[in-house]
Order: C-alpha cells, then structure tokens, then sequence
C-alpha cells in the first residue's frame, strides 16, 4: 500500500510538472517582453551612388523620415523598434535628391536585437538588404 502510494504521487508530480511547463510556454509566446519595448533597430545605410539620398521608413501609410546619406558614404540610423509597428507592412524608401523617383524596398521583417544593412547601389533597383 505504501508503494503504491508513493506511485501514485510521482506520477501527480509528473502530471504537475508538465502542465506547469505548458502553461509557461504559452504564456511566453503571447507577452511582450519589457526587453522587446526598449529595443532598439540598426538601419545602416550604405550609398554607392552619386546623390545624396534622403531615406524614410514606410509602415502602411505612415511615413518616417530617419535622415539622409551623402554621396559615396555611408550612414547609420538608429530607431525604437516599437516604430515598426505589430502587423503591418514595414519598408524602406529611398528619395534620391533632386532625382527623378524614389524607389521602396520589399517588405522587411526585423525581430528586436537584429540590425539591417541597406546597400543602395547607382541605379536603385539594383539596391539590396540583408538583415543579420
């Protein structure tokens, strides 16, 4: 009877034990974490052409101007990474200075603690990203 007992409670143990870990990863997924808030976004800019370009961060309509990156140099821009939004479509627009258009990236997802490289090349269509 005793053995049977202490069966029986190892195994209410184990039941205990993995439902508290479900419950943990659920919730985990679902919050936001206090670090995500205060994270911060790396836009590093790097322009091959020979205009200065004034570059923007397009989410849905909204549109934020981050600065500008001369001719042949490059630029780093740093932003909350709140600013991206939850859900929307998140791009980068280059507005080349006195330049006939503009030209907008593909959709960009960034996860909080990743920075993004943006190479924009002489003929803009050319230009590419790579988020690290």
């Amino acid at each position: 009877m005793q053995g049977s007992r202490v069966a029986a409670l190892r195994k209410l143990g184990l039941l205990a034990l993995l439902v508290g870990c479900a419950g943990k990863s659920e919730e985990t997924d679902q919050e936001v974490r206090p670090s995500e808030t205060r994270a911060q976004v790396a836009l590093e800019v790097e322009n091959h052409g020979w205009s200065d370009i004034v570059i923007y961060l397009v989410r849905g309509t909204a549109v934020d101007r981050l600065g500008m990156v001369g001719s042949l140099n490059t630029r780093t821009f740093v932003f909350p990474y709140q600013k991206l939004g939850v859900g929307t479509d998140v791009r980068l627009r280059a507005d080349p200075i006195g330049g006939p258009r503009t030209f907008t990236s593909e959709n960009v997802l960034v996860q909080p603690g990743q920075s993004v490289k943006w190479t924009l090349e002489s003929d803009l269509t050319r230009s590419f990203l790579a988020v690290y």
